[in-house]
């Protein structure tokens, strides 16, 4: 009997579907298998042991040290720092020697005790931070140049002072040190201060709770260097509240010398910021 191409084709292909039939009957017959054996497994167990395969849920105690999850926030201390919290010399085992009494000579060479041959307690523990004397806080540097820009009011009566009040805190200028007005780089009076603004007249200071029921004659904005990071911006700071406060409420600016400020004046300012940082770099170099 002669076979065709078209006959081999078949016999191939049914001889395919054979192998693949077997070979699926022989997986499903073998995960039957293991399935029986799993079964039996678990029916051989007693009762009420099934709940307990994987044992009991494991606590962690106080000891033990969990890892916190990703996205879970760390619980934050009550009290913040707290400066007992910091362990004492004497707690950790550190060797503190007591000192040697002036009448007798020190020997040569003395080993050095450490912490875990040395038993007995110490005599006299470190001075705690509250019990050692506190150094005096230095006092500020005066400074090496002062740059004045005075505001006079044209009336005899004065700036008001709930007017003026108004004007430089719309300027940025908050009441703090030494009773007089200070701009900070921050308009909500954070940062370093930038410059200052005093009462023209003695003492020099405002009394805040009786100035928006006054009057002031005149107002002293003054910057002093060193001071500000930025003297320029701030100069140009100062300036323009001066001017703010003289156009709002009828004053005049005038210079350090009572003289009227023009702007040869503001550029005399600039030329002295300029000359003073130069002699600045010059001294760090």
């Amino acid at each position: 009997m002669d076979f065709g191409l078209r006959e081999w084709l078949i016999i191939i292909g049914l001889l395919v579907i054979v192998g693949i039939l077997f070979d699926g009957w022989r997986r499903m017959g073998g995960r039957s298998r293991i399935r029986f054996k799993l079964e039996r497994n678990f029916k051989d167990l007693p009762e009420g042991a099934s709940d307990e395969l994987l044992g009991p849920a494991r606590v962690i105690t106080r000891g033990e040290r969990a890892e916190p999850s990703f996205g879970e926030e760390l619980p934050e201390r009550d009290g913040g720092f707290n400066a007992a919290d910091v362990p004492q010399p004497e707690q950790v085992g550190l060797d503190l020697d007591e000192p040697a009494p002036v009448a007798e000579p020190a020997p040569r060479a003395q080993p050095i005790r450490s912490a875990r041959n040395r038993r007995e307690p110490v005599a006299e523990p470190a001075l705690s931070a509250t019990d050692a004397p506190s150094a005096p806080a230095p006092e500020p540097a005066a400074p090496e140049e002062v740059l004045v820009i005075l505001v006079v009011a044209r009336s005899e009566e004065g700036f008001s002072g709930a007017a003026m009040m108004q004007s430089i805190m719309e300027s940025g200028l908050r009441y703090g040190d030494m009773n007089i007005f200070h701009r900070h780089e921050s308009m909500t009076g954070n940062g370093d201060v930038l410059f200052s603004m005093a009462n023209a007249l003695k003492p020099g200071t405002f009394d805040l709770d009786e100035l928006e029921h006054s009057h002031v004659r005149a107002v002293t904005f003054f910057m002093g260097l060193p001071g500000p990071r930025h003297p320029k911006q701030a100069l140009d700071l100062m300036i323009a509240s001066a001017r703010k406060l003289s156009q709002e409420l009828g004053g005049d600016l005038k210079d350090e010398n009572r003289s009227v400020l023009t702007a040869q004046t503001i550029e005399h300012y600039r030329q002295r910021i300029a000359e003073f940082e130069r002699k600045r770099f010059g001294l760090r170099r």
